[in-house]
């Protein structure tokens, strides 16, 4: 599965009427300069805190509207971008997946390098998008099996075909783990010279070398589901179908009683 979108594909495209394109920076990074017909969209429009604290999925209805309101639908293809190597636009494209819209992908590099390597940028406030509101509306089709919760995990836990991953850092995953969980710091998976995720052999071979298998359940966490979806990012442009994100991550598993490691 291609998760990833070329910049000069971009560039030449950046006009088309089915491109929905997310700026995953905040509002003031994109007022201050951003790509042509981009929309702001921070990871924080895409989370729901709930009474632990945890990051969750926001609800069908919210996401109908959020998604709507920018003008996805169907039709759209759905390119984000955001900061290297800031993992955030990587939970945005979980939860249209996880919503049932398949058609969205990453730009290859940061922000940064786009304005560095010479790509058009602009500070207009306005794009195609607010000039023409369609009658079309994103339909939330949850697709269950693109997400974990802590109850999924416990009854999961210790079968060979299940693996979890732990996308923080060496450090945290020493001091708290999930029991049976695998590091696999997302940092890794991210690319050379400001190129937002790796090649997907490398990928292959980096999961390989520690055991991640493609015939695997796969379902990864971090400390609050964010780094954790860039992992599955990686997983999926990798070749990876069966790959779940917990999005409660940590947060969720401690304030629950799950037994730490």
């Amino acid at each position: 599965m291609n998760m990833i979108v070329d910049a000069n594909w971009l560039t030449s495209h950046l006009d088309d009427e089915n491109l929905i394109i997310i700026d995953s920076r905040g509002s003031m990074p994109f007022r201050f300069s951003h790509i042509k017909n981009a929309i702001p969209m921070g990871v924080e429009n895409v989370i729901s805190i709930d009474e632990n604290g945890s990051y969750l999925v926001i609800a069908p209805q919210e996401a109908e509207q959020i998604f709507t309101d920018i003008g996805i639908d169907d039709t759209k293809l759905v390119i984000v971008y955001g900061e290297y190597p800031d993992p955030s636009l990587a939970r945005i494209v979980w939860t249209l997946i996880y919503f049932g819209h398949r058609n969205v992908k990453i730009l290859d590099i940061g922000f940064e390098n786009w304005l560095r390597m010479g790509y058009p940028v602009t500070k207009d406030l306005k794009s195609k998008n607010s000039a023409s509101k369609s009658d079309r509306r994103f339909v939330a089709r949850i697709n269950a099996t693109e997400r974990a919760d802590a109850q999924f995990i416990n009854e999961e836990q210790g079968k060979s075909e299940t693996t979890i991953i732990d996308a923080r850092t060496p450090q945290e995953h020493f001091q708290a783990r999930i029991p049976g969980s695998i590091l696999h710091n997302y940092e890794e998976g991210i690319g050379d010279m400001g190129k937002m995720i790796k090649d997907a052999e490398m990928l292959k071979q980096d999961f390989e070398k520690i055991g991640i298998t493609q015939e695997k359940q796969i379902i990864c966490y971090c400390h609050s589901g964010i780094r954790a979806a860039h992992t599955y990012l990686q997983l999926k442009q990798a070749g990876f179908d069966n790959v779940r994100l917990y999005d409660g991550s940590i947060i969720d598993w401690a304030k629950r009683k799950y037994p730490l490691r």
